[in-house]
């Protein structure tokens, strides 16, 4: 889709750009394909100066620019320009025919209203979208040049001199202007490159992106670089290139500079850990290691050691952990831990495909009619919901023992007790847990913290290492100190922001680069660490009028969404749920909450530290409907999320804090099963 392409081009240029300009064809023709936006509210807006009503103007937004205003502004923006494009020319009196009717001097007044009228609608229009700060309107002539009929080609053509006199206005206005980027890009460390030029080498694999470094941290050649709409790479080095226009001499034509990366240096390009348990791998971030050291110095016996202090593997409850003592020391050669821990939690992979669990972007498998059926059902379900929401009721051919036997029953949802690493999925143990998200991020930050400081320090005139400093006189034990953390050069390895270099990035693969085409316009970032690792990421996410989600369709979850990131974008199935801030458990929200409301999404993803926006996309008949909004929350694999179900009947008898309740159960075996829930 050609709107689709120009919301996801605008996306990526607001992220590397420090000016955005936004243009308007002030004389565009109201058609009947264009659907406008309103600016404010509804209602025509009248003064003493002027009668003309917003609508007038409110095809000027077509609706492809109403969902690039909207998938922009979720994002965030840098500082805007908007500009007033004038395409035709003034409608002037040409006979004396006209004036019967209507004088010159009121066709000109009439004119000169509109263009005031125009005006005022495009500043309320930048003021209203972009705020008080980036609500500056120039007007900008685009005219095509009429050629001067007259034989003396030294007189000059008046619009054509108003036109030059409009775009010098607009370069003046351009360069007054402090640029700045989203707040995002500027507040997260990270450095990035928007390509100049690009070349790609077929034989070795090999993707060549010369551009300046931008970002507040140095370009770091050991770190991995995420290059948008093609994937992560590592990068094998960076060399200096000649910049272009530059006004220094071309004296230093000697070899270019070259760094190359360490690959010892580097993280590693697996996204999903892979932890050998016989080798005491596991896949933990940040967990504390002192009081696994202690154990193993003050081991005072086997036995101790077995009954009371053995390491629980990941994913088992208490009741799990007790078969540890019926495993007998001759057997675990044939069944180890490893292997009971996953029989334990393995679930069944043969599901019933009925019309509850059946997935409707799936079309290889069902046909229309059964897609329209489901369709429906979903219509259906998310009204029964919001009228009655979690509320179920047992058939009377259903056993509720066995239809609700994964629930629980809880005496307080804010006060019981859950234990996060009970029955995990097997799909836990391939991504990574954090002990604490927030404290690895203020690590990684005060790395970063740490590497502005020694960039600006050296006032940017170092590459690939810290510059060497002159010696003072008695300053020689300083110098000694200095030279025992010459290994430890914060610097090495780096580039200063504003260089123009040329990165070259290994393992491209060519099918992945004739997707993107070697006219794209190509930006690559750099990643920081832990930010290639894939945990379960949490967002909050809300569904603002800025969504033109269609309400045929309801967004359920675990349904296919599209996410955008910031840098990096992927598809996956998400999770909804409320976002409770004084309680450690959440409640599922089977279908995505509408009205302005906040709540959380859960879903497996890359590793990305806040701040980051979020923006959240589904393809609907073909084409990407924008359907929530929202930030970045953190990672964190221990978030409980659980699902709730109220269990109805027809209340017969209340008296005092008991209630005798009719069409509950219609087996005596399900009165007992539930009954330490408090029913008898």
């Amino acid at each position: 889709d050609e709107i689709d392409a120009a919301v996801m081009a605008s996306l990526d240029l607001c992220r590397v750009c420090d000016i955005i300009l936004f243009v308007i064809d002030g004389d565009a023709d109201k058609g009947e394909d264009l659907m406008g936006m309103t600016i404010g509210d509804d209602k025509s807006f009248a003064t003493n100066k002027t009668n003309s009503t917003a609508q007038d103007w409110d095809h000027l937004i077509s609706e492809r620019g109403d969902r690039i205003l909207a998938a922009v502004k979720g994002q965030g923006i840098p500082r805007v320009a908007t500009v007033l494009a004038r395409t035709e020319a003034d409608t002037e009196v040409l006979d004396d025919d006209h004036m019967t009717t209507q004088s010159a001097k009121s066709i000109r007044r009439a004119n000169l209203k509109k263009k005031t009228d125009l005006k005022k609608y495009i500043s309320r229009f930048a003021t209203t979208e972009f705020g008080v700060d980036n609500d500056k309107v120039i007007e900008v002539s685009l005219k095509e040049k009429i050629e001067d009929t007259m034989d003396d080609g030294n007189k000059t053509d008046p619009q054509e001199h108003a036109k030059q006199v409009l775009a010098s206005a607009l370069v003046r206005s351009l360069c007054s202007m402090s640029a700045a980027p989203s707040k995002w890009v500027s507040q997260v460390p990270r450095a990035f490159i928007m390509a100049d030029k690009q070349t790609y080498d077929a034989s070795t694999k090999e993707l060549h992106l010369t551009g300046f470094v931008r970002g507040p941290v140095p370009f770091d050649v050991n770190a991995l670089v995420h290059v948008p709409n093609l994937g992560t790479f590592a990068c094998k080095a960076i060399r200096k290139a000649s910049q272009p226009f530059s006004r220094k001499a071309a004296d230093d034509e000697a070899e270019p500079e070259l760094i190359e990366s360490d690959p010892m240096k580097r993280e590693s390009l697996n996204r999903f850990a892979t932890p050998d348990a016989l080798d005491g791998e596991q896949n933990l971030i940040g967990f504390d290691e002192a009081d696994e050291e202690e154990f193993d110095e003050d081991d005072g016996g086997e036995g101790d050691e077995k009954d009371n202090n053995f390491a629980r593997p990941a994913g088992w409850s208490d009741y799990q952990s007790a078969w540890l003592d019926a495993v007998e020391d001759d057997t675990q050669a044939d069944f180890d831990n490893g292997e009971l821990a996953r029989e334990l939690n393995k679930k069944s992979s043969v599901t019933v495909a009925t019309e509850m669990n059946m997935d409707l972007d799936d079309a290889n498998r069902i046909s229309e009619v059964e897609r329209m059926s489901l369709l429906e059902q979903r219509r259906k379900e998310q009204k029964e919901h919001q009228e009655f929401p979690d509320e179920v009721q047992v058939g009377e051919d259903e056993k509720a023992r066995d239809r609700f036997a994964r629930y629980r029953s809880l005496k307080s949802f804010k006060k019981s007790h859950w234990d996060p690493k009970e029955n995990l999925p097997e799909s836990y143990s391939s991504i990574y847990h954090f002990s604490s998200f927030k404290a690895t991020q203020r690590a990684v930050m005060s790395d970063m913290k740490e590497l502005v400081k020694a960039a600006e320090a050296a006032d940017g005139k170092f590459w690939g290492k810290a510059p060497k400093t002159e010696a003072v006189p008695g300053t020689e034990d300083v110098d000694m100190a200095n030279s025992e953390d010459e290994e430890d050069d914060i610097l090495e390895g780096c580039v200063p922001s504003g260089a123009y270099v040329t990165v070259t990035l290994e393992e491209v693969g060519q099918k992945d680069y004739d997707v993107v085409g070697p006219g794209a316009l190509l930006s690559a970032v750099t990643l920081l660490p832990h930010e290639n690792k894939v945990s379960v990421l949490h967002m909050g996410l809300t569904q603002g009028s800025n969504c033109n989600v269609s309400n045929d369709v309801p967004v359920k979850s675990k349904d296919v969404l599209i996410f955008r990131c910031g840098w990096r974008t992927w598809t996956g199935r998400p999770i909804f749920s409320q976002n409770n801030l004084n309680c450690d458990k959440h409640k599922f929200e089977r279908f995505l909450p509408q009205n302005g409301s906040f709540f959380a999404g859960s879903v497996f993803g890359p590793v990305t530290y806040t701040p980051c926006p979020i923006l959240v996309f589904r393809l609907h008949h073909g084409k990407k409907e924008l359907v929530a909004t929202g930030s970045m929350l953190g990672a964190d694999a221990d978030r409980i999320v659980v699902k709730r179900i109220v269990l109805t009947g027809y209340p017969v008898r209340v008296h005092k804090r008991f209630a005798t309740v009719k069409y509950m159960f219609y087996d005596p075996e399900d009165v007992k099963w539930f009954k330490p829930a408090g029913i008898t």
